[in-house]
């Protein structure tokens, strides 16, 4: 049999296995079957993609300027002619009414805390400003401080965690005992004393910040994946032939241990939104930046008589939160080999 006839005869008669597919096929069937294994990672999905598409298209999907103070027109229904006439002479008369029953017109008035209608899908805040507005405007703060301070740490944090790790000795003893001081003071006080360094934090002074905060987590994970990674067999065999200690870590260590890395960028998001929301909620956030917390903050003062803005605002975060820390568990399962195989089936990557 010749050398052709027989690759013919193979490639009928044995199937091509997983690993002879192309890398988008396997790419796309991993997906698949990750979107159908986990529901709620799925679930997760869908709430980042609704608000990465609230972010990209707020200027579409916003029907009003976030900042535009709505005010009401023409005559008021409720003026009271004779008690406006009274009240010029009696001030009793205006403390035992509303303001609104002396107002003739309603061009200067504005339109505080009016409830969900056909222009107002969600009503109008305390300064008379569409809520829905707002909060799809509220998406991008929240998204540009939880995605820009997660790379932050995740970048440096991997850097400082993989040369600690590879390296180890004098220089594995300076960058453990910079992560020790980080992790010395309590997370919310080392952040709220760095906020105070300026007058008036900026979003991406806040995203620095919550960044530095997280890459001492980072270093720890990574460096632990660096150790039992660093003295494989593939690793001796790349020392043996010559190859550079750059070389090593960035084509041989650095792929191995994508998968954690990838797990807590996912799964941080979620956190550096919540910190944001609070340190807004706080008084510490950007006061130009139209931030959920600022705005659960100012439906609260308000009380119970008006809970809509806070209602909307917390369940705005409750959402995206939920959203980031479903697919960051979800994507765990699927990468941690501890965890492949559980519920049958092939594992989702």
């Amino acid at each position: 049999m010749t050398e052709q006839a027989a690759q013919s005869v193979v490639e009928v008669g044995v199937p091509r296995v997983w690993s002879d597919r192309s890398l988008w096929a396997r790419a796309s069937v991993g997906i698949v079957r990750f979107l159908k294994s986990k529901p709620l990672g799925t679930f997760g999905i869908l709430v980042i993609g609704v608000m990465l598409i609230m972010a990209i298209f707020a200027n579409q999907l916003d029907r009003y300027d976030p900042k535009l103070v709505f005010k009401g027109g023409g005559p008021n229904p409720n003026y009271d002619a004779e008690l406006a006439a009274k009240a010029k002479t009696d001030i009793s008369v205006r403390l035992q009414h509303d303001e609104l029953v002396f107002i003739e017109f309603l061009d200067d008035v504005i339109l505080a805390n009016e409830r969900p209608s056909s222009e107002h899908w969600l009503g109008t805040d305390t300064f008379g400003r569409d809520l829905y507005a707002r909060i799809i405007h509220g998406a991008r703060v929240s998204l540009y401080v939880g995605i820009g301070a997660a790379l932050l740490a995740v970048i440096v944090g991997t850097v400082l965690g993989v040369v600690s790790a590879y390296f180890s000795g004098v220089v594995d003893v300076v960058i453990q005992r910079f992560v020790d001081s980080l992790q010395a003071f309590p997370g919310l006080i080392l952040l709220l004393l760095m906020i105070q360094v300026v007058d008036q934090p900026s979003l991406p002074y806040i995203t620095l910040a919550l960044g530095i905060l997280g890459i001492a987590p980072v270093i720890r994970i990574v460096r632990s994946a660096v150790l039992t990674t660093r003295e494989e067999t593939y690793i001796l065999a790349a020392r043996s032939v010559g190859a550079s200690d750059g070389r090593i870590m960035m084509s041989h260590i650095l792929p191995n241990i994508m998968a954690p890395i990838i797990v807590i960028f996912s799964t941080s998001i979620s956190v550096y939104v919540l910190a944001e929301a609070g340190l807004a909620f706080l008084g510490f956030g950007d006061p130009t930046a139209i931030s959920w917390g600022k705005m659960v903050n100012e439906g609260r003062l308000l009380g119970a008589s008006e809970p809509l803005m806070a209602l909307w605002t917390g369940l705005a975060i409750t959402i995206a939160v939920l959203g980031f820390s479903l697919f960051g568990d979800a994507l765990r399962d699927a990468l941690d080999p501890r965890l492949r195989g559980r519920g049958g089936g092939r594992p989702g990557f």
